[in-house]
C-alpha cells in the first residue's frame, strides 16, 4: 500500500476510500494552508474513489482557517463526485465541529463503528 503526503498530511488508498491522515495536533493558518494545498494536489491526481476520509486522530485544536480547509476539501472532493467523512474525531473536536454545524456537511465519526456505517461497509 502506497502512502504519500507531506509533513502534515499523508495519503493512502483503502478500497473505495482515499484516506488523508492529518498529522498536526493544532491546525492554524500555517497548517491549514499546507494541508489544503496537499489535499488539492492529491485530489487532482486521483479518480475512482467514492469517499475522501480525513483521519483527524491527532487533531486537538482547529482555528477557523482549519474549518475553512475542511469545507474547501469538501468542495474539491464533490468535484470528483466523492463524499467526505471525518474519522477518529476527538470529543473536543466533535463538539467544535457540531457547534459550527458541520455535522450537516460531513459525516463525523468518533469511532470505527461509525466510520464503517458512514462508508456503508
Amino acid at each position: 500500500m502506497t502512502t504519500t503526503g507531506d509533513m502534515f498530511v499523508r495519503f493512502r488508498p483503502d478500497a473505495d476510500a482515499y484516506i488523508a491522515s492529518i498529522h498536526a495536533p493544532s491546525i492554524t493558518q500555517r497548517e491549514s494552508e499546507i494541508i489544503s494545498a496537499a489535499l488539492q494536489d492529491a485530489l487532482t491526481d486521483i479518480a475512482g474513489y467514492k469517499w475522501l476520509v480525513i483521519d483527524m486522530h491527532e487533531v486537538t485544536f482547529m482555528s477557523s482557517m482549519g474549518i475553512g480547509m475542511l469545507v474547501d476539501a469538501r468542495s474539491r472532493a464533490a468535484g470528483k463526485k466523492m463524499k467526505v467523512v471525518l474519522s477518529n474525531v476527538s470529543s473536543e473536536m466533535d463538539q467544535l465541529l457540531r457547534m459550527v454545524k458541520l455535522e450537516k456537511v460531513f459525516a463525523i465519526c468518533t469511532n470505527d463503528k461509525q466510520l464503517k456505517k458512514a462508508l456503508k461497509r
